[in-house]
């Protein structure tokens, strides 16, 4: 009889999951946002464009999608996996998206209320990425 293969979610603790299900969700997030800048299926005023180094919305979509949603899918899939790095993943994915918030307030100001979501979210998993995500 074959022993079972122990579930890769079994073993988080609740900062490991609080902190997968962030990775993912806001990875996710940032694709489909990051596609939907890129298309222009998100009409944004051409205004908050102006005196950025931007011409048109495609380029920080494109950021979006690779940068934010590239690393936190990949931190997701390291944390999943029981990646060495994991946890460096996390920390940088967590620090992308508090980059891109800070870029995005400088460029074009506070446009949104949900920007102070992503504003508070970044620091939360770069903090949830330094807690113990496994139990020993």
């Amino acid at each position: 009889m074959e022993a079972s293969q122990p579930n890769k979610l079994d073993s988080l603790t609740v900062w490991g999951g609080i902190l997968l299900t962030l990775l993912l969700l806001n990875g996710l997030g940032a694709i489909a946002g990051g596609i939907a800048v890129m298309r222009a299926a998100m009409p944004f005023p051409d205004v908050w464009l102006q005196g950025t180094p931007f011409h048109s919305f495609f380029l920080p979509g494109l950021i979006l999608f690779l940068a934010v949603g590239g690393s936190h899918l990949v931190a997701g899939y390291a944390i999943f996996r029981r990646h060495p790095l994991a946890k460096r993943a996390a920390m940088f994915a967590g620090i992308v998206l508090s980059g891109w918030m800070i870029g995005e307030l400088v460029l074009i100001g506070f446009q949104a209320p949900i920007q102070v979501w992503f504003m508070g979210v970044g620091p939360l998993e770069f903090g949830l990425s330094i807690a113990p995500l496994r139990h020993a």
